[in-house]
C-alpha cells in the first residue's frame, strides 16, 4: 500500500496530455447539529458541486463523459466508506488515465471539489505538513506502551515485553536495605535501556519525526539518560503524566493539542528563518514570483505558505506542484503575522539563486 507521501509525489509528477483530473476533499467529520446529528455537511457540498462543474461542461464538451464516470466513481467510494471513525477523504480521479487514488485521514479536510488539468495538492500538502508521524511512549519503570500516530490516527504497537522485578516487599525485608535498592535501580536501568532500544527501533522504522514521552515521573528521567543523541532532538519538552493503563482513545485525546503545539512552534520556526533571510538579503525569498522562479530553477529548499492568507488556488497548487517535483518541503503556516504582511508565500533556498 503505497504512503501519503508516495501518492503525493505521483501526483505531483501527473501530465494532464490533454485531460483534466477531479480532486476531492471532504470533512468526514460528523456534525452533532440540526436534523440529521450524525449527517456530515460534506455530502450536499459534493452534490452541489459536482452538479455545478458539470453545467459548465454541457452540452458536449470533450471531458463532459470522463467528469460524469469520475463523479459516479466518487459517489460509488463514498457510499462504501462511510465508517464513523473517518474524518477526511481526498480522492483524486482522471478515467482518460485510469486515475482513482484514494486517502482515508483520522483529521478533516476542508470540503474541495476542483475539476482542473493537474491535481489539486495544497490539502494534501498541508496534511503532510501538519501530520508528520510522532511516536508516543507511554512508560512506567517496568512497562512501555508505543503509539504511532499517522494522518491523524492513532495506533497502539508492540513495546517491550513487561517485565516484572522479580522482587516484592517481603523480599526487601530480608535483604540489605542498599542492596534492595541496587536491585531495584538496577532492574530499572534495564528496563529503561529495553524500552528505549524500542522506542528507536519504532521511530527509524516509521520515519517519526517527533517522539513524545508519557507516564511515570520517576521512569522519564530514566529514559531520557539512555535515548541517543539522534532521537533526543526529537523528544518533546513537555513530560505528560499519563497512567500506564490509559485507554488508547485517551491517549489520542491528551496527545492531540501536544502535536498540534509541536507542530505549530516548528512551522513559525521556518517561518523566523524566512523573514531573517529576507532582512538580511541571505538564502530566502518572497513573493509568488520570485518563489514560483525560485522553484523552477530547483533552488528552493523550503515552500513556506500561510494559511490564512487567501491566494489564488491555481497558483497555490502551482507552488505546491513545482516544490514536490525539485524535493522541496512545503510548510504550511498559521498565525504568523509579519508572513501574512509579506503576502503569505516565500521560499528558504539552498543556495543563492544566480537569477537575480
Amino acid at each position: 500500500m503505497q504512503t501519503a507521501q508516495e501518492l503525493f509525489h505521483k501526483l505531483a509528477a501527473w501530465e494532464p496530455d490533454g485531460a483534466q483530473v477531479l480532486s476531492v476533499y471532504l470533512d468526514m467529520s460528523p456534525h452533532m447539529s440540526g436534523k440529521q446529528p450524525w449527517g456530515r455537511t460534506s455530502t450536499p457540498v459534493l452534490r452541489n458541486r459536482l452538479r455545478e462543474i458539470e453545467r459548465t461542461l454541457l452540452p458536449r464538451h470533450p471531458a463532459l463523459d470522463g467528469f460524469r464516470k469520475d463523479a459516479e466513481k466518487v459517489q460509488l467510494y463514498l457510499e462504501n466508506h462511510t465508517e464513523p471513525w473517518l474524518q477526511g477523504i481526498a480522492i483524486f480521479a482522471c478515467d482518460a488515465h485510469g486515475l482513482f487514488e484514494t486517502l482515508e485521514t483520522g483529521v478533516a479536510f476542508q470540503n474541495q471539489i476542483a475539476f482542473e488539468p493537474y491535481p489539486d495538492l495544497f490539502q494534501l500538502a498541508h496534511l503532510l505538513d501538519e501530520q508528520e508521524t510522532v511516536v508516543t511512549a507511554v512508560v512506567d519503570t517496568n512497562t512501555t506502551r508505543l503509539f504511532v500516530t499517522r494522518l491523524g490516527f492513532l495506533e497502539e504497537v508492540a513495546g517491550p515485553d513487561d517485565s516484572p522485578f522479580g522482587y516484592s516487599k517481603r523480599n526487601a525485608t530480608c535483604l540489605n536495605q542498599a542492596r534492595y535498592h541496587r536491585r531495584v535501580e538496577n532492574k530499572r536501568k534495564e528496563f529503561a535501556q529495553e524500552a528505549a532500544t524500542a522506542i528507536e527501533d519504532l521511530v527509524q522504522q516509521e520515519g517519526a519525526r517527533r517522539v513524545i514521552l508519557a507516564g511515570d515521573p520517576v521512569a522519564i528521567p530514566l529514559l531520557h539518560q539512555e535515548l541517543s543523541n539522534k532521537i533526543e532532538p526529537l523528544v518533546h519538552e513537555e513530560v505528560m503524566s499519563l497512567d500506564i493503563r490509559t485507554p488508547r482513545h485517551i491517549v489520542h485525546e491528551e496527545i492531540k493539542p501536544v502535536i498540534q503545539y509541536m507542530e505549530r512552534e516548528a512551522s513559525h520556526n521556518q517561518a523566523d528563518n524566512l523573514v531573517e533571510g529576507i532582512r538580511a538579503n541571505g538564502l530566502a525569498v518572497s513573493g509568488m514570483q520570485e518563489t514560483l522562479d525560485a522553484l523552477e530553477h530547483g533552488e528552493a529548499d523550503v515552500l513556506i505558505l500561510a494559511n490564512d492568507v487567501p491566494l489564488d488556488e491555481q497558483e497555490r497548487s502551482e507552488l505546491v506542484r513545482r516544490a514536490a517535483n525539485t524535493d522541496a518541503r512545503v510548510e504550511s503556516v498559521e498565525g504568523h503575522p509579519v508572513l501574512q504582511a509579506m503576502g503569505g508565500v516565500g521560499a528558504l533556498l539552498r543556495y543563492r539563486p544566480n537569477w537575480v
